[in-house]
């Protein structure tokens, strides 16, 4: 028997100019929901820190981060999670990339389906 159906939600999308801040951005969502993929690309190739971290409903001692990833002259960094990844409503999605170096834009698309 297979997994119940489940449709793509529109995706939740944002940029950070990295010149000016680091890029800390935290859905919010009111439905359960699974995390398909996450996407971050750079505008130039950088060298930064990035961190992706569930963000419980439960408060700050259940958060756990997923990963966390140094990138060394990219653009490009994907995250999919190993099999699946439901949520709860209120739990959240939170996606961080340092801006040590202050330079380029990155720009983040969170793919999620109702569950």
């Amino acid at each position: 028997m297979g997994s119940a159906p489940h449709f793509l939600k529109a995706d939740v999308k944002g940029s950070q100019d990295l010149s000016s801040a680091a890029l800390s951005a935290v859905t919010t969502t009111t439905k359960p929901f699974r995390l398909e993929e996450i996407h971050i690309h750079a505008s130039q190739a950088i060298t930064e820190t990035v961190t992706i971290t569930i963000d419980s409903k439960h408060g700050a001692n259940w958060d756990a981060k997923k990963v966390s990833r140094s990138m060394v002259a990219e653009q490009d960094f994907v995250y999919r999670p190993q099999g699946e990844a439901n949520f709860q409503a209120g739990d959240e999605i939170k996606v961080q990339v340092t801006n040590a170096n202050g330079v380029g834009t990155v720009y983040y698309t969170i793919k999620r389906s109702e569950l």
